[in-house]
C-alpha cells in the first residue's frame, strides 16, 4: 500500500525493499506484486505524477524483471520472461538535480 503522505521515492524504496526481503526468504519463488495506492489523485481523478511515474516507470520499467506478476491499478502485468533473482543490493533513484 502506497499511502497519501509517500511520495514516489519512500515508495519506491519500500517496494524494493519488500522484493529484496521475498527473494531473502523464499529464493527464487516465483514473486508476485499486488499494490493500492491511498490518495494521489489530481482533481479530475486521475493518478498524480509521482504515482504515474511509480506504475509505469519503475514498476514495470524496472522492477518487473524481479516478479512474475504486477497488479496495480493502472494495470496488471505477467513478466513473459522468467523473473530476474540477483537483486541489486541497493536502490540508487537519480533525479535531474542528483545528475547535474
Amino acid at each position: 500500500m502506497v499511502y497519501s503522505h509517500e511520495g514516489f521515492d519512500e515508495s519506491a524504496q519500500t517496494l524494493f525493499k519488500l522484493v529484496q526481503k521475498a527473494q531473502e526468504i523464499r529464493p527464487g519463488s516465483k514473486r508476485k506484486l499486488f499494490l493500492d495506492i491511498e490518495g494521489h489523485r489530481t482533481s479530475d481523478g486521475s493518478f498524480d505524477a509521482a504515482m504515474l511515474e511509480l506504475q509505469m516507470e519503475f514498476l514495470v520499467g524496472f522492477l518487473a524483471r524481479f516478479l512474475s506478476e504486477i497488479h496495480c491499478p493502472l494495470m496488471s502485468v505477467t513478466n513473459p520472461k522468467p523473473q530476474e533473482n540477483e537483486i541489486p543490493p541497493e536502490l540508487i533513484i537519480k533525479t535531474s538535480e542528483s545528475d547535474e
